[in-house]
């Protein structure tokens, strides 16, 4: 592992301190992703505060975060964070339709069209490097500005999280998108 740092026992007491907090959230335990960022605490801690404010106190329902995340997950090929996610997708109730499609990108096969905008404009984000305006428009349509705009940040953040996976060598691809 280049960077992060895995065993708490080799911690720095900066890292100690955010990894402990980050054990004592509503995540109940530290991810992958932050121990691949410990290396820098402060940057760890600013992180992990975005990626709860998006799973635990964000305006998009549960449901269609968990879409987001899956569609951002498999786009970028982050078999850690689908494997993580898609138990917590199907606890929530949704389909594997729409999970499918999440999975293949086939945008247009999620079970309902608010999951079909969100499927389509998470894969643009991280295949195209941008947000195509025309599928934003249609996200807005469906769920409302403030929950589009989560949907652009978890394009952006699980992304960000991909690649601290990456870069610690902690990801293992997907290997079975409908899992």
């Amino acid at each position: 592992m280049l960077i992060g740092v895995r065993n708490v026992a080799e911690m720095t007491p900066a890292q100690r301190k955010v990894h402990d907090a980050i054990a004592s959230g509503p995540r109940a335990g530290v991810p992958l992703p932050f121990l691949a960022m410990l290396d820098v605490p402060d940057l760890a801690n600013a992180i992990q505060s975005i990626g709860a404010a998006i799973r635990f106190s964000g305006a998009l329902p549960a449901p269609l975060r968990e879409v987001a995340i899956l569609a951002t997950a498999a786009a970028f090929g982050s078999g850690y964070e689908w494997d993580y996610h898609l138990p917590i997708a199907r606890d929530l109730g949704v389909e594997e339709t729409t999970i499918a499609a999440a999975a293949s990108g086939r945008s247009a096969e999620a079970a309902a069209p608010a999951h079909q905008a969100i499927v389509a404009l998470c894969r643009d984000a991280v295949l195209n490097c941008q947000v195509n305006q025309d599928r934003l428009k249609e996200l807005v349509e469906r769920v409302g500005a403030p929950a589009a705009s989560e949907v652009v940040a978890i394009a952006g953040y699980y992304q960000l999280l991909a690649l601290f996976l990456s870069a610690g060598a902690l990801d293992h691809g997907i290997t079975d998108p409908a899992g």
